[in-house]
């Protein structure tokens, strides 16, 4: 008869991460996160201000957002492709 615990591990189940694995999970794969999601909601800004006609009155406000969008689109395109 066995006296070792069915409830007792000799080694954790977590998997360590090394080297560049470690630096896409801890900072590409957010990145890629937020810039899908930013993707995502700046072209409900975007609409909002054409609508309200603050498009016109704050210019350099619109294009930033274009801008962002833009960037948001390019870092979060291969978010959840695996």
């Amino acid at each position: 008869m066995s006296s070792a615990s069915p409830f007792r591990r000799s080694a954790p189940d977590v998997p360590r991460v090394r080297g560049a694995q470690w630096i896409r999970t801890l900072l590409v794969d957010p990145a890629r996160f937020a810039g899908f999601w930013s993707a995502v909601t700046i072209p409900f800004l975007l609409l909002g201000m054409v609508v309200a006609g603050m498009a016109a009155q704050q210019s350099s406000l619109f294009a930033g957002l274009v801008v962002a969008n833009v960037v948001a689109l390019r870092v979060g395109h291969g978010y959840n492709r695996e």
